[in-house]
């Protein structure tokens, strides 16, 4: 593999344009040199990866203000958290509070607060070893927040005022401005003030490659099964442990930390690329992890009561009014990277999920055990009982709330009695698991070719159920992580330190402009291909090793193309996806998901005139529009949302998400159908004959356009590929790869 040095950003020196003697005086004005000094403050960014990173953030965050209330909140919260759990542990006289001692029984008046709460050197002398110790690390930690804090809120405003001048977008603007807007103001800015100097003009794959550059690395070393370390358990079997100090204790070995492959952010060591060197860089690369490991172990006792504190504060109100949510699901931390998609940005896929919740939390539901839902119906009938006749009793008589514990057990059958009725599914709903499983898979886009057909298995559930996890499996994993992170760095990940290496040098390379980055986040076709995905037809190597498995780099292709349309991708790519519309044009008549997107384009059309005339909108609800077999379905909906009505009801209707704050705001280019997608060739040729039932108007501008027109690629690139397997169909035709160098991915 080849590589070029890439000059150190911070080294370069802008060229200045020679200057020669011109006939004419020209006298500059005030307007002139203020366009050359914001030309000078923002050109030749020297940490261009810290710079966009921070444009990215600044824009997801809601600009400066939201930004400033977001960190002074932060450090005011872990102010509360230590202040107020000291003040529970070491500041309160229990003895009195309970009138437990002698003394404290004598009181007959009440007990004042004043009376509880000791003084701030009594707290002080009768303080534990512990306790202080955790104190001072506290403060510590505090005052390195508050300096990053400090450092981040000078950096936005830095970026506040680069929006303002660079981009020409106002602070009142940007709340309604997607992120797609933003990066082509942001490719425009390029051309003025040359962010980068190694290139004149940035693509939008410049701009992703630079955001996503270790995230990149993340999902290809999940999609082989490097990362994250399975662990094999006597009864639970395999079970992989992802958990957050985990991932971040990752990302500190393999891209953060001083010791890590990568020495600045946009460049990995030149030993790394050496074949020589794998050895020995693999020994020393498990030396640090143990290091790491070493650490996690001596800060775990701190990081568990960090952990205990965190989702005690924050978690147990809601459980007590909400038990249910306990048994509620969320996308795991290895979900979220098996099914991102290379160049993917968090707020698209944030998106993508939060679409697929509601089928995803349906399919999993559709897995009945009996004999726990016998046993729940049974629990929660005597329990209620047991509630109904002691809520009867305290509106008779309040003091029957006097009795000792009495509160308790009320609280504790109402939760008790939530979490059984969370375990009884309605009597009214009728499961269809592979049905389920194809709306969840129209949003996520991933799933094992071994799971067609074979949704309705126990394997296949729990396969995904390690992506959808429940969520108290996930406060178990976050509580029990600070004593399971060290033995998986020690244990699992040192014996994968050569796989590691050799990841990073066979499949990094430098990209102009860019730095080193993970080689299959180029998107490229002819060479990562895998001919089962229907990739370019090439000498088969002796070892797939540089394939992606699940075709995740066509459909990150199909997915990058759908989300920048107007991205100038070459013309392998094109011609890839030229043959995947021509396949679809192939079998319209006979692909079910072709079928049914007609349905959908149909139904597009109609709501056409629900937006020109707001009274049609009752003729539009009489019109059936979706296939027979799947009428009857509540989730089908949720299939490709058709208007911005239906988005937003699904995600209303969402459980919230304990890692997520808030719904995410839909962020894709609606006005532009992609050129190469599935849906727009089908749309351009139907809409195309004049003689068409199907169609009587372009979808261009339509709402949830674009969406679905990638549900539907997404769909049909699954079919393809099953029927690849089943030898229906042969690989696509023969795609030239003797082209130039500049139309290689």
């Amino acid at each position: 593999m080849d590589y070029r040095t890439v000059v150190s950003e911070e080294n370069d020196i802008l060229e200045v344009p020679d200057q020669t003697l011109s006939p004419f005086i020209e006298f500059e004005t005030q307007d002139d040199q203020n366009n050359d000094e914001k030309q000078l403050r923002w050109s030749h960014q020297k940490d261009l990866d810290d710079f966009f990173s921070r444009v990215y953030q600044y824009h997801q965050r809601h600009g400066f203000f939201c930004i400033v209330l977001s960190e002074i909140f932060a450090l005011v919260q872990f102010l509360f958290i230590i202040s107020f759990t000291i003040l529970i542990i070491q500041c309160i006289d229990y003895p009195l509070l309970f009138r437990s001692t002698p003394l404290a029984r004598n009181i007959t008046d009440k007990i004042q607060i004043s009376q509880v709460i000791q003084s701030p050197k009594q707290c002080l002398r009768n303080m534990h070893l512990i306790t202080s110790l955790c104190l001072i690390l506290s403060i510590i930690y505090w005052i390195y927040r508050l300096s990053r804090a400090i450092y981040n809120l000078q950096s936005y405003f830095n970026i506040r005022a680069f929006y303002t001048q660079a981009l020409d977008i106002k602070p009142s603007d940007l709340p309604n401005m997607t992120w797609h807007e933003v990066q082509q103001r942001l490719i425009i800015a390029q051309r003025t003030y040359h962010l980068c100097i190694h290139k004149s003009d940035l693509t939008e794959l410049d701009i992703h490659n630079r955001l996503l550059r270790f995230k990149n690395y993340e999902v290809a070393l999940v999609n082989k099964g490097i990362l994250p370390p399975r662990i094999n358990l006597p009864i639970l079997g395999d079970i992989i442990s992802f958990t957050t100090g985990l991932k971040f204790n990752l990302r500190l070995i393999l891209f953060w930390g001083p010791y890590a492959p990568f020495d600045q952010r946009w460049h990995l060591q030149q030993e790394y690329k050496v074949h020589s060197q794998r050895e020995v860089l693999a020994k020393q690369l498990s030396r640090f992890i143990l290091l790491y490991g070493l650490a996690n172990l001596l800060l775990s006792p701190f990081i568990f009561i960090w952990q205990v504190l965190n989702l005690f504060y924050g978690y147990t109100e809601l459980v007590r009014r909400e038990p249910g949510v306990l048994g509620s699901r969320r996308w795991s931390n290895y979900g979220r990277l098996y099914l991102r998609h290379f160049n993917e940005l968090d707020h698209s896929l944030n998106q993508r999920l939060n679409r697929g919740y509601k089928p995803a939390v349906t399919y999993m539901s559709s897995f009945v055990n009996y004999s726990i839902i016998e046993t729940a119906k049974f629990v929660s009938f005597t329990t209620g009982a047991i509630l109904a006749v002691l809520i009867l009793l305290t509106i008779y008589d309040e003091d029957v709330l006097n009795v000792e514990h009495m509160l308790t057990l009320i609280t504790g059958l109402g939760v008790l009695l939530g979490i059984c009725r969370s375990l009884i599914p309605d009597e009214n709903t009728v499961f269809d698991p592979e049905q389920m499983l194809q709306l969840v898979l129209a949003h996520v886009h991933y799933q094992p070719d071994s799971w067609k057909d074979h949704a309705h298995t126990d394997y296949v559930q729990a396969e995904f159920g390690q992506m959808f996890q429940l969520k108290y499996v996930y406060f178990l994993e976050e509580l029990l992580s600070p004593f399971i992170t060290p033995i998986i760095l020690c244990i699992q990940l040192r014996r994968k330190s050569l796989q590691i290496i050799d990841f990073l040098r066979n499949y990094t390379i430098d990209v102009q402009g860019v730095g080193d980055v993970c080689s299959f986040a180029q998107l490229d076709i002819g060479k990562h291909g895998d001919l089962k995905w229907f990739a370019p037809v090439r000498a088969k190597p002796e070892n797939d090793t540089g394939i992606m498995n699940d075709g995740k780099l066509e459909l990150s292709l199909m997915h990058f193309h759908h989300t920048n349309p107007k991205w100038q991708m070459p013309k392998q790519c094109e011609i890839y996806l030229e043959k995947i519309q021509e396949r679809a044009m192939e079998s319209m008549q006979t692909s079910s998901i072709l079928q049914q997107s007609l349905n959908q384009m149909q139904s597009l059309n109609v709501q056409r005139s629900f937006y020109s005339d707001p009274t049609s909108a009752s003729s539009i609800s009489n019109r059936s529009v979706i296939p027979k077999p799947l009428s009857n379905s509540n989730t089908y909906t949720h299939f490709a949302p058709l208007t911005h009505t239906t988005t937003s009801l699904s995600m209303q209707q969402q459980s919230p998400s304990i890692t997520q704050s808030g719904a995410s705001k839909a962020d894709l280019p609606y006005k532009n159908l992609a050129p190469f997608g599935v849906l727009s060739k089908i749309h351009t040729q139907m809409f195309g004959l004049s003689d068409s039932n199907y169609l009587s108007a372009p979808l261009q501008g339509l709402p949830g356009a674009a969406q679905l027109d990638m549900n539907v690629s997404c769909l049909f690139m699954h079919e393809l590929r099953h029927k690849y397997k089943h030898g229906e169909y042969e690989e696509l035709e023969h795609i030239n790869e003797d082209q130039d160098d500049e139309t290689k991915c």
